[in-house]
């Protein structure tokens, strides 16, 4: 019994530490990829596709790759050489002002990479993070480890923005993203020393080999079973809630970006000072959330964050200088904290231990179909409609996705969905 908490711990530590690197690196390249898009002549439609582009690119990638690495017992070394690959890009952006071809496609290409190899690295890590941390464990743990790379973030964005505006473009930019690589290498070391149980067994399951090789010769099931894909009712609707709410959500990042570099003219410095705010009303977010959640249940907890993130556009009614936009994403940040520790733990209660990796890769897949077409959206509406008119639609948009995730709370679909599994189950 000590062992296993001697492993537990040390998986604790190894993944507090690889998440405290993985914000460093992370903190010095991404706040300021909206202003290195402006720096570069970006218009409208380039800051759609900076968040378009990489939904697409997940979209094509994630579910594909999850199925293709869930075939393997020791997924470990693939994905540590996964997020080594994903991180070189962070590299590879150094080199972005001196393409012949156009600087701002070069970026949207990359940062989409980026974010499709990341998206694939989540599924694996989600699926992990399953198995290794017991669900008593898991609110505290993840709680914990969001603080401190909120921290870390905190203090990283401020220092590399103010380092950036101190150098002349683009070396400022060259050196962030180069200590951002750096960062990542020791991220991977850490993620390499986390001890997955099921990879850790000595020699082979020959029951699950045999299940193994029934399910990839049986051609007779159905596809969703053939797949894995038949996740239960309870599954698809709690993934049907957070398609409606991610799209209304992710509708307005790219105004918002807009917003602050061109209409208020926001500095490497002021996106620094704003990434900083963020993050202590994350840190705040993360640790009230976590309460709460033990308190009274993820299910409501993440009902309660998406709905104070829904209202968050209505602030924007009214962003005369950036110092108000400091206070509106301090806000921002207690509720998106909320929102994606709870989702992420809402997910996992869903979802079986046998088909977790491709029930996360279902529902990554699935939202991002949302995100290729929300930033598009916003931005057409945003130029087609005045500010109030855009932020009130989406804000009230908003609001209708995080009642969503209240009806599926609904004692009446929860019997519908739990017995629907039930029967399932009888039958097979």
């Amino acid at each position: 019994m000590k062992s296993e908490y001697k492993v537990l711990r040390d998986n604790i530590r190894n993944n507090l530490w690889n998440g405290i690197f993985w914000s460093i690196g992370f903190n010095f390249v991404t706040p300021f990829i909206g202003v290195l898009a402006s720096r570069l002549g970006a218009t409208n439609s380039d800051y759609a596709l900076l968040s378009s582009i990489p939904a697409l690119l997940t979209l094509l990638l994630t579910l594909p790759a999850s199925m293709i690495i869930s075939r393997f017992r020791k997924q470990k070394r693939i994905v540590g050489g996964l997020i080594l690959l994903c991180r070189f890009f962070y590299f590879l952006l150094i080199f972005v002002p001196y393409l012949n071809v156009s600087p701002i496609i070069a970026l949207i290409l990359l940062v989409g990479l980026y974010n499709a190899f990341n998206s694939v690295i989540a599924v694996a890590w989600q699926s992990m993070m399953g198995e290794i941390l017991p669900a008593s464990y898991r609110n505290r743990v993840l709680a914990q480890r969001n603080i401190w790379t909120g921290f870390c973030g905190m203090i990283i964005a401020f220092v590399a923005g103010w380092g950036i505006d101190l150098l002349p473009f683009p070396y400022g930019y060259q050196i962030a993203f180069s200590i951002g690589f750096a960062a990542a290498i020791v991220e991977t070391w850490y993620f390499m020393k986390l001890r997955i149980p099921s990879e850790e067994i000595k020699g082979t399951d020959p029951e699950s080999d045999l299940q193994l090789q029934a399910n990839r010769q049986d051609t007779s099931v159905k596809w969703m079973e053939r797949y894995n894909l038949n996740h239960g009712r309870a599954y698809y609707l709690f993934c049907l809630s957070a398609i409606i709410f991610i799209f209304s959500w992710q509708a307005v990042w790219p105004i918002f970006t807009k917003v602050k570099v061109d209409t208020l003219l926001a500095t490497n410095t002021m996106m620094s000072i704003d990434t900083i705010i963020g993050a202590v009303g994350a840190l705040l977010g993360f640790q009230l959330c976590a309460r709460i959640a033990d308190r009274r249940g993820t299910g409501w907890t993440l009902f309660g964050s998406a709905l104070l993130l829904a209202i968050t556009p209505y602030f924007w009614l009214h962003v005369p200088n950036m110092n108000w936009v400091y206070v509106y994403d301090f806000i921002g940040g207690i509720a998106t904290a909320g929102f994606q520790q709870s989702i992420f733990n809402r997910l996992l209660e869903i979802v079986t231990d046998s088909r977790r990796q491709r029930a996360i890769a279902v529902y990554t897949t699935l939202t991002q179909v949302s995100a290729i077409f929300a930033p598009i959206v916003g931005m057409q509406l945003y130029s087609h409609v005045t500010y109030e008119a855009c932020m009130t639609l989406l804000g009230s948009a908003r609001v209708v996705g995080s009642l969503c995730f209240l009806v599926i709370l609904s004692p009446v679909l929860l019997r519908w969905a739990g017995k629907v599994s039930q029967d399932r189950k009888q039958a097979l």
